[in-house]
């Protein structure tokens, strides 16, 4: 089954985010496997800027949202307490026009 997790960072924690961003990056190298997921997209939201980051997105694949959840009960952005708003919903893509 494919997810697509939306996550919102709480206002003004853009330090705490970078504080943790490489203990984050370390955790999605190794831990989708783990959990039995394929991270089939992700990156940050960002303003309007293109780079100050605001959040998290990410397209998956896997079992069941119990599953989804448990994955991200190990982030270290979740344990940081960076995202105010999180939310998991199981998709069905109908199209797909991405390329590399």
């Amino acid at each position: 089954m494919q997810f697509v997790v939306y996550a919102i960072d709480v206002p003004d924690s853009l330090s705490r985010r970078l504080e943790v961003i490489d203990a984050h990056r370390r955790y999605l190298a190794d831990a989708p496997v783990r959990h039995g997921i394929s991270i089939l997209l992700s990156g940050p939201l960002t303003q309007d800027d293109g780079e100050t980051m605001c959040g998290s997105f990410f397209l998956l694949e896997a079992e069941d949202r119990k599953t989804v959840e448990k994955f991200f009960d190990g982030d270290p952005l979740k344990s940081a307490n960076v995202w105010c708003r999180f939310e998991v919903s199981a998709v069905h893509i109908r199209q797909n026009n991405m390329t590399g």
